[in-house]
């Protein structure tokens, strides 16, 4: 028999499974690629404003270090600029679950034992994967593609984009492949992917903020700027990802075949003989459960806020366009400081962070039930609200810490450029807070779906993408007042810059409380499992 044999199968099985998530995914980056052009194109009209940009984003480190460099002032070229890398972790983070969802999630709940007892290679499950993912980034390759020709990009840097983002959704479909060996659980082979992520982002960052360009070629996220779309279209950089991902294939099939079934490489720690204070009883137990992760958060948001926010001093070089002005006017709920507009925009977009943060714990609690884990916990003298709160009370204190984290991170990177640290700490550590509500509401709604109908209790991700869309996107898309009062986070006081108001804090808090008091309820009268 073929030691792929079934993959075929595999392969449809896994695409049945993913016909939800793998649209979304893909709508994203094509979505991403088609609304950037369209609002570049909107922004900057004219040769000299592009110039101004091209101008403005030089004088700027942090944002070569977002974003990367900007050397042409084409459409097209800061099109590229503006969603490469963005695109490029995106594609990556995208790889990296659904390689990690059809192998090392399989072999950790067993499923996959019961389709390998059957006419299966021992490959089957691994090369059914690579063939789903693979697929999957070329398709965004070509939407990519596609859609900003669409918009009136020229159709070769247009390709060449989606290819350079698609490549780098490549390399890392082999890297998770490769760690998927490795680890035992699928959230430890998802870390050690998502933790070389982070370093090669950190890598292209020192790369586009020095004169040491040379570091680019060191990351792949800097092969995809150095594919150079609508500035020479240099194709044959593909070259590279292409050659890790068949790199990381063959030292992973090497891996699989010279480990355990069941196991990973990488040796797993026995527990401590007895339980620490910090971890005794059910909220012991979900701290454990949520800590590594809310570290990882936290580390994201502090540097995402401090890069953010050393970016503030010089807002102004880039409003430029009358068009640019008035959205971040928009967003800043009126206010005419484009700095305190800029502000409160980072600081809501920090909310919605810590709002997925949020949902992702209270579906933690899905996982467990799900995993018959919960069942264990529950059939000694744990209550069944003692229990479902335990994981929403570590969603609540773990996203204001989150908030704090962000807030500060900005308030210093800011306060340091601007020569009052005291001051830019309060007023942004404030800004972050007040996003808290609105996280927990978006939380609560996730344990009401979890109650009421734990089946469909991903669906909680729903709303949370309606909630972003209406924040970020709405108002330069002109939807409505009606239209973006749907979102929590469009209700808040626009801090810095405006007058603190408890209303509307206090009117999200009580929905959220009783979204989450009928989440409990139902959960307790439901059968478990």
């Amino acid at each position: 028999m073929s030691t792929v044999a079934g993959s075929r199968q595999l392969v449809r099985l896994a695409s049945r499974r993913d016909r939800i998530v793998l649209p979304i995914w893909l709508y994203v980056l094509a979505g991403l690629v088609g609304s950037s052009a369209y609002t570049i194109k909107g922004l900057y009209p004219d040769e000299a404003s592009r110039q101004s940009l091209v101008v403005a984003i030089g004088a700027v480190p942090t944002a070569g270090a977002l974003y990367g460099r900007l050397v042409d002032d084409s459409l097209g070229a800061i099109t590229a600029w503006r969603v490469g890398v963005l695109g490029g972790v995106i594609a990556a983070v995208m790889s990296i679950m659904l390689v990690s969802r059809h192998t090392r999630a399989e072999e950790q709940n067993g499923r996959h034992e019961l389709v390998a007892a059957g006419a299966v290679g021992r490959y089957a499950a691994l090369a059914a994967a690579l063939q789903l993912v693979v697929t999957a980034n070329l398709l965004a390759g070509v939407l990519i593609g596609a859609v900003a020709a669409v918009f009136g990009l020229p159709a070769a840097g247009s390709f060449a984009l989606g290819a350079a983002i698609a490549g780098s959704g490549l390399f890392f479909t082999g890297l998770a492949a490769v760690t998927a060996q490795v680890a035992e659980t699928s959230r430890g082979a998802n870390g050690l992917a998502l933790a070389f992520l982070g370093l090669f982002y950190l890598v292209r960052a020192a790369a586009d903020m020095s004169t040491f360009t040379w570091l680019l070629w060191c990351s792949p996220i800097g092969w995809l700027e150095q594919v150079r779309a609508f500035d020479g279209d240099r194709w044959w950089v593909l070259l590279l990802p292409v050659a890790g991902f068949a790199l990381s294939v063959a030292l992973a099939g090497y891996l699989s075949a010279r480990r355990d079934y069941g196991s990973g490489l990488l040796p797993v720690r026995p527990g401590p003989a007895y339980a620490g204070a910090d971890t005794r009883g059910v909220l012991g137990l979900a701290w454990r459960l949520h800590r590594g992760v809310l570290a990882g958060w936290m580390a994201g948001l502090f540097v995402a806020g401090a890069a953010f926010g050393s970016f503030a001093k010089d807002i102004d070089a880039f409003l430029d366009s009358a068009r640019v002005k008035k959205i971040m006017t928009q967003l800043g709920g009126g206010t005419q400081d484009p700095v305190d507009a800029y502000l409160w925009t980072i600081m809501a977009l920090c909310g919605l962070m810590a709002g997925a943060f949020a949902v992702s714990v209270v579906l933690r609690a899905r996982s467990e039930e799900a995993g018959g884990r919960a069942e264990v916990v529950l059939a000694g003298g744990v209550g069944r609200l003692r229990w479902a709160l335990s994981h929403l009370a570590v969603a609540a204190v773990g996203s204001a810490a989150l908030l704090a984290v962000a807030g500060f991170g900005a308030g210093l990177a800011d306060g340091l450029r601007t020569h009052d640290v005291s001051g830019a700490l309060g007023s942004l550590l404030g800004a972050a807070l007040v996003q808290w509500p609105a996280v927990m509401l978006v939380a609560a709604l996730a344990m009401l779906l979890f109650g009421l109908v734990p089946r469909y209790a991903n669906a909680a991700w729903a709303p949370f993408g309606l909630f972003v869309f209406l924040t970020l996107v709405g108002p330069e898309l002109n939807l409505g007042q009606v239209a973006l009062d749907f979102s929590p986070f469009s209700q808040l006081p626009r801090l810095p810059g405006a007058q603190l108001t408890a209303v509307p804090l206090l009117w999200i808090s009580a929905i959220a409380l009783a979204a989450a008091v009928a989440g409990l309820a139902a959960f307790r009268r439901r059968d478990v499992g």
